[in-house]
């Protein structure tokens, strides 16, 4: 676009665009500028700055439809900026491509197309306080917002804004819902108000279970009360769970499922320790990988799992998921659960062929439908497609192989064979054209092909004394014209002498005087060549070179 005058990014065509700034644009007849840096600030925990949440999304998407929506913007580009720091532009680039992916529809590749042509953007650490080992990129919000709403776990347009916010809040509970199974919320306390929103929550959304992952901080009764189980699976804070709390944790989690409920996880802060567990349910589930499953959580709930937690995910992701197909849920009551049962091994005798079927890899659908969109059908302009090995138009050329015109040859009379002058007129472009092959690495080095820029005369005269010796050896096939041994030389008539092959050496019959020189080197070369035979050589068509003497 012309009228841009600065470095900005396509999203939607002249629509959407992004640009970073050290100053503040103004609006122009053409332009107008919108930036979040700061209305909607992220609140940090330590040295974590983002990504921004849920509710920073659901603000941004309100903010940036009211703009695009005011009648003297309607043919206006919207160019959606940030400030220069590295922090600033990821925030800024994490909040437009999860909102091109939840509420435009968009594939992950279709986001990740436009923000690739700018510098690397800074990625997203944890919110601990010691130096940042595991960190989490755009491509990660962005597939793991886009496997979310695949499998329904996200869906803004029941999202509740003032809910969302009030509970959040410290003295409100400092919960949120994770998923449709989930509740992960901070440790209460005894004595505390809060308490009672907490309460108020669970009762209005059927939690069914509580899990204390940390050091008892109050009385279990108060849940109990109000009829909702409670179970203690506690493990040191800041540490990772061992295999039989995941085994105990999933499974609980799938018999709370079936009755319809949820689950409300907490230790200390309710980022850690409940990270760890419902960041394992979601691969299990779903199929996440360790990087989504951190991003998506951290989406809906700033700052969940830190620290060597990343990475004991990352670690126990594939085990997580294989356990879909290799456990399944006990009918064994564990008291310790609740009287619920834990993930199991599958009995390998229980697998037959009445129960068991292999899964059917499902037909390739060629061409995918464009998925409707009840907000917004607007899409970016395609991407490039893949790369072809298929050469253009232009890089397909014929090649013809000595064993190609031999069995030609071999097949027409002798009347349709012609002779080698009936190839050389008097244009001597004839000489120097070169028999074009593919340009395909394998032809090159494939012997029956004919080098390139190998001229007439050096095929047909290459056993001149002091130039190329003749070759021998029948099986090489790398000259398309073989001379035969002199034993044979009597015999010219077995020369392939294709007219269709004659023809392409074809030349204009207006020669410039330079070439008839050339023309004059050839026909002494000729001469030489028949003198050296010693033999009456059966070449049709002389006539027009009557100087020399056969």
């Amino acid at each position: 676009m012309e009228s841009l005058k600065f470095p900005l990014i396509e999203f939607l065509r002249k629509k959407i665009y992004f640009g970073s700034f050290d100053y503040v644009p103004k609006d122009n007849n053409e332009q107008v500028f919108l930036t979040i840096d700061d209305t909607l600030p992220y609140n940090n925990f330590h040295h974590d700055f983002g990504p921004l949440s849920v509710a920073h999304l659901y603000r941004f998407a309100v903010i940036l439809h009211e703009v695009l929506g005011k009648p003297n913007n309607q043919n206006k580009e919207l160019v959606f900026y940030s400030y220069t720091d590295p922090r600033s532009r990821a925030n800024a680039l994490s909040l437009l491509a999860s909102y091109m992916i939840l509420i435009q529809s968009w594939q992950p590749h279709q986001v990740l197309a436009p923000i690739a042509q700018i510098a690397p953007v800074m990625p997203f650490r944890d919110a601990g306080y010691s130096v940042a080992d595991f960190t989490i990129t755009i491509q990660d919000i962005v597939y793991a917002l886009w496997r979310a709403k695949q499998t329904n776990l996200i869906e803004l347009k029941t999202f509740d804004l003032e809910e969302y916010e009030h509970y959040e809040m410290v003295e409100h509970g400092d919960l949120n819902a994770i998923g449709d199974k989930f509740v992960a919320f901070a440790s209460p306390v005894a004595m505390q108000e809060s308490n009672n929103f907490v309460l108020e929550y669970f009762k209005k959304h059927n939690v069914r279970l509580v899990v204390r992952l940390n050091s008892p901080l109050y009385d279990k009764s108060i849940f109990e009360e109000a009829d909702i189980k409670h179970v203690d699976l506690i493990f040191e804070d800041g540490s990772c769970p061992s295999m039989t709390f995941v085994k105990g944790f999933i499974g609980l989690t799938e018999c709370i499922a079936r009755e319809g409920g949820k689950i409300a996880v907490h230790c200390r802060a309710g980022l850690g320790r409940t990270g760890c567990l419902i960041g394992a349910h979601l691969i299990y589930s779903f199929g996440f990988t360790a990087s989504e499953a951190i991003a998506y959580m951290r989406f809906l709930r700033p700052g969940m799992v830190v620290g060597p937690q990343q990475h004991w995910l990352y670690q126990h992701q594939n085990e997580f998921r294989e356990w879909r197909l290799t456990m399944e849920v006990g009918s064994k009551p564990d008291p310790s659960l609740a009287g619920y049962s834990p993930l199991i091994d599958i009995d390998p005798s229980s697998l037959t062929s009445s129960n068991f079927v292999p899964p059917r890899t499902p037909e390739r659908n060629i061409l995918t439908p464009r998925r409707p969109s009840s907000v917004n059908s607007c899409l970016p302009q395609p991407t490039p497609g893949q790369p072809r090995k298929t050469p253009s138009p232009s890089r397909v050329h014929d090649v013809i192989s000595a064993q190609t015109v031999r069995s030609d040859y071999a097949s027409n009379s002798d009347d349709d064979r012609g002779s080698i002058s009936d190839g050389i007129s008097d244009d001597v472009s004839a000489d120097s054209a070169a028999i074009v092959v593919s340009t395909s690495r394998k032809s090159q080095q494939c012997n029956s092909h004919v080098s390139k820029q190998r001229s007439v005369s050096a095929k047909l005269f290459s056993h001149r004394p002091g130039g190329r010796q003749n070759r021998t050896d029948s099986s090489d096939t790398s000259n398309l014209f073989v001379v035969p041994q002199r034993r044979n030389i009597t015999d010219l008539s077995n020369l392939p002498q294709k007219k269709s092959l004659v023809k392409q050496l074809r030349v204009a019959s207006n020669p410039s005087p330079r070439r008839r020189n050339r023309l004059e080197e050839v026909k002494d070369v000729t001469a030489s060549i028949v003198d050296q035979t010693d033999v009456e050589s059966p070449v049709k068509n002389m006539e027009k070179y009557s100087h020399v003497q056969v």
